[in-house]
């Protein structure tokens, strides 16, 4: 099931807008922890989650999130096939990527 702007579930909460969407459906086949057989949708919620952490948490540092960051993963991973151990490393490029910048 892909992914699709403006599609909204019944009975759940919309899912906000991801401004970098369009940016990891493009790049994530070539990030080191990319591997065959693999989709979009299994990395979205880990983008979706390092970015949210980034900008809700600013100051913070990735490793004082990461445990918070695991426990919501497994709540929000949806139909992801990723483990914590891969979402992390797709979370943390998504940290990384929203670093505010020019500070």
């Amino acid at each position: 099931m892909s992914s699709q702007p403006g599609y909204q579930i019944p009975g759940r909460a919309p899912v906000e807008p991801f401004p970098d969407s369009g940016y990891w459906n493009q790049q994530f086949t070539r990030e080191p922890y990319f591997l065959e057989g693999d989709s979009y949708d299994d990395y979205d919620p880990a983008y979706r989650l390092g970015y949210g952490a980034r900008h809700q948490h600013p100051g913070r540092d990735f490793s004082s999130l990461e445990a918070d960051m695991q426990r919501e993963w497994e709540t929000s991973k949806g139909l992801s096939r990723l483990d914590w151990n891969r979402a992390r490393q797709a979370a943390l490029r998504a940290w990384q990527r929203s670093e505010p910048r020019g500070t």
